[in-house]
This record gives structure tokens, C-alpha cells and sequence, in this order.
């Protein structure tokens, strides 16, 4: 599909959406979660990976999700004007919510079930290993992040299932370049650096997670013209 010009000043605009929001919203939530985890070291076994844990869904519901869905709303909606900010902010931080669920289960288990290994160093895998891992997550939980915004979405444009599969994709892609990049933030450094580097990694991310579900949520919206949009929506 040949994009026209309105096309690539939205697919321009959603990129930089996705980026500055993902920046500001999964940044600061690995920003605040680092200085959390940091008191945490003071409790031990089930209560500090249960709060561990639930501070991270909190934070990537009402920072990741509120912020991203505010951003691609602000978007969104100059092509599908009947769209409701609240429905899709809402969407989106639900998804987003239940993406950090999924993805706090198996280290909380781990944790639990070998609280003494907590205490020891952990091996740390092979790069390959820690990326290909990467890349299968974010398969997974792209369509998890999406399934809500695809409830609103399906209201609004026809085969709206593919943003599922474009959320796939887009985190497939992206979440092997956050695992990347946590690898140059300087852990051991000064708070403030610690945070700027992770703003700079997580805005790449969002970025590039903007650009390759960007190209389908263009398609989408083309699409939709002659479409009659619901007004409940």
C-alpha cells in the first residue's frame, strides 16, 4: 500500500507518539522500580515479591498504559473521529496492566519457590539466549497489550484483528531492544543518569514498536473511511 501524504504525516506523528510516551511511561516505571527494589533488599521471601510485584503491574498500568493510550489517542482520532479518549486510554491501560501481570508471574514463582537462590548471584544466561527469550515474550505480550485496545478498535475499522498481530510483531521487535539497552544503563551510577538512560532506551523502543504497528493501524484507518462508525463508541 502506497502511503499518501496525510498518511505519512499521521504514520510520522503515531511514531513519535508511541516514542515520547513509552519513553516517560516504561522509563520511569523501571526508573521507580529500580529505586523501590533498592528498599526492598530489606525484606525478605513472599512480601517483597509479592509488593515487588504489584508495584510493577500499578506502575505499568497508570504510567505505560494511561500515558501511551493518552498519546496514540491524541493521534488516533484526527483519523477516526468518533473515537472516545476514555475508551481508549482505558483499553490501553488495561493491556497494559495485564502485560506486566503476565510477565511478573514466572519471576515472582521463581522467587517463592527458591528464596535462596535470591540470596546468591544468579548465572546470567547467554546473550542469545536473553534475546531470543526477549523476542518471545514480546510476541506474546504485544496481542496481550493490544486485546483491549482491539475491542475498542473493532468498532471503528474493519479487520481489526490485525492490530493484534501488529502488536506481535511491534514488541517482538521492541523487546529485545529494552533488553539490549538495560545493558547500558549504568546501574551503579547517579540516579539522574539512571533515569535519562532509561528514558533514552525506552523511547527507542517505543519508536520502533511505533513504526511496525504504525504501518498496519495505517492501513486500518485508510480503510475505515467509507465505514460507518459507531456513535457509542
Amino acid at each position: 500500500m502506497q502511503l499518501t501524504t496525510h498518511d505519512r504525516a499521521f504514520y510520522g506523528r503515531w511514531i513519535l507518539a508511541n516514542g515520547w510516551s513509552e519513553a516517560m511511561g516504561l522509563g520511569t516505571t523501571f526508573g521507580l522500580g529500580t529505586l523501590i527494589g533498592s528498599q526492598l533488599d530489606r525484606i525478605a521471601g513472599l512480601a517483597a515479591a509479592l509488593i515487588a510485584a504489584a508495584v510493577a503491574v500499578l506502575f505499568g498500568t497508570l504510567l505505560e498504559g494511561v500515558l501511551v493510550g493518552y498519546a496514540q489517542e491524541s493521534v488516533l482520532r484526527t483519523r477516526l473521529s468518533s473515537l472516545r479518549r476514555r475508551r481508549w486510554i482505558l483499553a490501553t491501560a488495561i493491556g497494559a496492566g495485564l502485560a506486566w501481570l503476565l510477565g511478573m508471574i514466572p519471576s515472582t514463582i521463581m522467587t517463592l519457590q527458591a528464596p535462596e537462590a535470591a540470596a546468591a548471584p544468579a548465572a546470567e544466561p547467554p546473550a542469545l539466549l536473553r534475546y531470543a527469550l526477549a523476542v518471545v515474550m514480546g510476541a506474546v505480550a504485544g496481542p496481550v497489550l493490544g486485546v483491549a485496545q482491539w475491542t475498542v478498535l473493532r468498532r471503528h475499522v474493519r479487520h481489526a484483528a490485525r492490530w493484534l498481530w501488529a502488536n506481535a510483531a511491534a514488541w517482538a521487535v521492541g523487546m529485545p531492544l529494552v533488553f539490549l539497552g538495560m545493558d547500558f544503563v549504568p546501574w551503579d551510577g547517579p540516579r539522574p543518569l539512571v533515569f535519562v538512560t532509561l528514558y533514552v532506551v525506552c523511547g527507542i523502543a517505543g519508536l520502533v514498536v511505533g513504526a511496525v504497528h504504525g504501518r498496519v493501524l495505517v492501513r486500518l484507518v485508510a480503510e475505515a473511511a467509507p465505514m460507518p462508525t459507531s456513535t457509542t463508541a
